[in-house]
Parts: C-alpha cells; sequence; structure tokens
C-alpha cells in the first residue's frame, strides 16, 4: 500500500492497521504433561482453628515427649492421653470435612490402639509393638480424614500414601507450626493484608525485657528487704534442667507432627493426585519386559514348587488330618520350615506383581502359570496355618503362636484377593488393607489371657 493510498483510511481504521501490522505474533505456551500442578501464591494466611492447634500443640507433645523418661506406668498414661489429645487436635482441624467410611474406620482402630498400650489389654503383642501400630493408624487416620489419600481412598498406592504420611508431608512442612504461630501476632491493614510486624514485635519484647531486668538489679542493690524477696522468687523457680532434652524434643515433635496435620490441610487435593497419578505413570513405563521372560520364570517356579509337593506331600499334607509325624514333636513339627513358607510368600508376591506390572504384552500364559503360582502361595499359608493349629490345639495359647496365626491369615487373605483380582479384573488391595488393619487392631485390644488361662 503507499503512502496516497494509506492516507486515504480513515484515522481510526489507520491506527488498528498499524497496531496489527506491528504487533509480534505471541508464543503459543508450552504444556508439560508431568509438570507439577501451578498453585497461585496467596498471602499465607491461618483460621483461628489453626493458631488454637499450633498453640495447644505444644504441651500435647511435651506429654509425648516425657513418655521416655518415664516408667513403664506412666507412660503408658500419657501415650493414652497423647492419643485422645491427638484425635481431637485432628478433629477440631478438619470438622468441617465430611467423614468417609476409612475415617472412622483407622479412627476406631487408633482409639483401640491408644486404649490397649494404655491399659495392656493385649497378650499377644509387647507395649511397644502395639504403640508402633497406633502410629501407623494414626498417620493414616489423617490422610483419611483430611481427603489426602493418592486416589481419594486406600487403592493399591496405599505404601506411597504411608510414604506420604510418615516423610512427605511432615517434612515438607517442617517450620509450619512456627509460621502459623508468628502469623497470630501480625498486625493487618485496612485491605485485610498482613503487615511484616513479626521482627518488630520480637525485637519490642526483648527490649523490653532487658530494661525489665535492668530495672531489678538497681532495685535489687537499693534495698535488702527486696533483693531478699527476689531471692526467694528465685528459689521458687530453681530451674531443673533435666527438662531440656525434653524440649529439644518436644521442638522436634512439635514440627513433625503439625507438618503432618496442618500440612494435610494446605496441600490441594490437586497437587496430591498428581503426585499419585506421577507414581502410577512411573509403574506404567516399566512394562517394557516381554510376557515371554515373566512367563518362563513363573512355570519354573511353579514346577519346582509341584517337585517339593511330591517330595514331602507325606509330611507337609499331614497337617490337613491334624496327624502328628511320627519323627516330630508338636513343636518341631509347628516351626520346621514355618517361617521359610512365609519368606516364599512374599517371593511369590513379588515375582506376580513383577510380571503384571512390567510385562509389555498380555499373554494368556503368563496369567494362567500366575493362577497356578498363586493357588500354591495359597496351599503353603494353609499349611503353615494348619501346623500352627495343631500346636495351639495341643498345648494352648502363646502370644508368639497367635502372631503367626494372624500372619498366616492375612497372607492367605492376601492370596484370595489376588486370585479375584486376576480372573475378574477387579481391584482388591483396598479391602486386603482395611481388613487386614481392623483384624490387627482387634487382637491389640482382646483380652487373650483369658484365653490362655
Amino acid at each position: 500500500m503507499n503512502e496516497f493510498e494509506q492516507n486515504q483510511i480513515p484515522a481510526q481504521e489507520q491506527q488498528v492497521y498499524t497496531q496489527t501490522v506491528n504487533v509480534a505474533p505471541v508464543a503459543q505456551p508450552v504444556y508439560r504433561v508431568n509438570a507439577e500442578p501451578i498453585v497461585e501464591r496467596k498471602p499465607f494466611t491461618t483460621s483461628l482453628v489453626e493458631k488454637i492447634v499450633c498453640i495447644l500443640i505444644w504441651p500435647v507433645c511435651y506429654v509425648y515427649s516425657c513418655m521416655f523418661w518415664e516408667g513403664t506406668k506412666t507412660g503408658s498414661i500419657l501415650f493414652g492421653v497423647f492419643t485422645l489429645l491427638f484425635l481431637i487436635m485432628g478433629e477440631a482441624l478438619y470438622w468441617e470435612r465430611k467423614r468417609s467410611f476409612e475415617s472412622w474406620a483407622f479412627m476406631i482402630m487408633t482409639i483401640m490402639g491408644g486404649v490397649s498400650a494404655t491399659f495392656r489389654f493385649s497378650a499377644v503383642w509387647e507395649p511397644y509393638q502395639i504403640a508402633f501400630f497406633t502410629h501407623l493408624f494414626a498417620v493414616y487416620w489423617i490422610l483419611c480424614r483430611s481427603g489426602r489419600l493418592a486416589e481419594g481412598k486406600t487403592s493399591h498406592l496405599f505404601i506411597w500414601d504411608g510414604i506420604t504420611g510418615f516423610f512427605v508431608m511432615p517434612f515438607k512442612n517442617w517450620p509450619l507450626d512456627i509460621r502459623t504461630f508468628i502469623s497470630i501476632f501480625k498486625a493487618k491493614d485496612k485491605e485485610g493484608k498482613s503487615k511484616k510486624t513479626g521482627l518488630i514485635v520480637f525485637l519490642a519484647v526483648i527490649v523490653g525485657l532487658i530494661l525489665l531486668l535492668a530495672a531489678i538489679g538497681f532495685l535489687r542493690n537499693a534495698d535488702d528487704t527486696f533483693d531478699d524477696m527476689i531471692c526467694y522468687v528465685e528459689d521458687l523457680l530453681r530451674i531443673d534442667w533435666s527438662f531440656i532434652p525434653k524440649i529439644i524434643l518436644t521442638i522436634h515433635i512439635v514440627c513433625y507432627l503439625y507438618g503432618l496435620m496442618g500440612g494435610c490441610k494446605r496441600e490441594s487435593f490437586e497437587q496430591v493426585s498428581h503426585r499419585g497419578d506421577n507414581i502410577k505413570k512411573v509403574i506404567g513405563k516399566l512394562n517394557k519386559v516381554p510376557g515371554a521372560v515373566w512367563a518362563t520364570f513363573i512355570g519354573i517356579f511353579s514346577v519346582f514348587y509341584i517337585i517339593f509337593f511330591v517330595m514331602q506331600g507325606n509330611y507337609l499334607f499331614d497337617a490337613f488330618v491334624m496327624k502328628l509325624p511320627m519323627e516330630f514333636t508338636y513343636s518341631q513339627y509347628a516351626r520346621k520350615g514355618f517361617s521359610d513358607m512365609l519368606g516364599i510368600m512374599v517371593v511369590n508376591f513379588i515375582l506376580l506383581w513383577l510380571s503384571t506390572r512390567t510385562s509389555s504384552n498380555a499373554l494368556k500364559v503368563v496369567k494362567v502359570f500366575s493362577t497356578i503360582l498363586n493357588l500354591e502361595s495359597m496351599l503353603f499359608a494353609l499349611i503353615a496355618f494348619l501346623k500352627i493349629a495343631m500346636y495351639i490345639d495341643a498345648y494352648g495359647y502363646t502370644p508368639l503362636r497367635l502372631q503367626s496365626i494372624w500372619g498366616t491369615s492375612v497372607l492367605f487373605f492376601a492370596c484370595v484377593c489376588a486370585m479375584i483380582s486376576m480372573l475378574s479384573g477387579k481391584k482388591t488391595s483396598r479391602v486386603w488393607f482395611i481388613v487386614s488393619a481392623a483384624s490387627l487392631a482387634i487382637i491389640c485390644v482382646y483380652p487373650w489371657i483369658s484365653i490362655a488361662a
């Protein structure tokens, strides 16, 4: 277009034309599939409940730290008190959120563990074991109560959810309690935005304390009676320095516990589900092994187990008719090979998991061999269960025997769930996990002492 023609265009249209010609092309945004979801940064604000909990959590965690310096009886009572206060704080933080079935279930399991550890109901597990189980129930309860499970509910990613609860959330939000505590002293402007006055308040408090100590020093020098009164107060407030290790431990527990509880509240559902999706993508990328490789290995395992059953048939299958082999006592028959059978089942589960997750092609023969291997695992679990049952029938219950019964039952139920999953395609890991946890909580509180007697 020449200069004459351009001058014939009205001024308004010419301006639009000029802007259109001179505008540079806009670069298209680049999207990353595995990128962390973009969360808009907002000012750090805290609710009234968060502020209250961030203060109350200090004496609660101090009760927990004192447990390690007290006797067995007092320590058990302190653990029960801590469990109760932990549940109250968790409910306060997530009171407005609807409770799921899993939230109710694991809250009840946490209560059962805390009660058992406090009053020593169970003779099956040692107190430290019950306390450990209670910690597992409590952390998983927080994940359920806050809705921060990878898939919104218990799934095959329950191990990853456990890692999130015990490590990711607490250490990612380590100083969250301190930030929440500082926010209490932050003033707000007319628009509701926090002013950065925390440092000023801290310096003012330090200066005020220095001036107060200086004034007390001058007064003590000026009057002997006042000095005697201050000495009497010092004797009353004499510090027992043995509490310092408790305070140090309390600080770490506070940062860890509030990092878990408060971090779950502040973590968005998108961020949690995104991490779960990344785990599933990593697992999905493992399917590089030809199915024939796993079919060969599973077939070899199955053949070896069949040979083993044929060679040891008379010895192993006597348990099905509750018959004790001539060369064994009940104790020898129950213990011989028991841990080895459980180890074989663990190896079989790992092999089945690898074959289903890393096979590049779904061969029917892999499914057939996996079914056979799972049936053999069920047979191992059943033989181990019956051998222990014969021992209990002959000599009665003991804690170790009951632990063995529970362990073999959980593994046998895992085989059943795996079989259902392989044949129908339904996900059964959630059922297995909840049933196993519930059965563990039950035997933690049931008074097996009366049965053993």
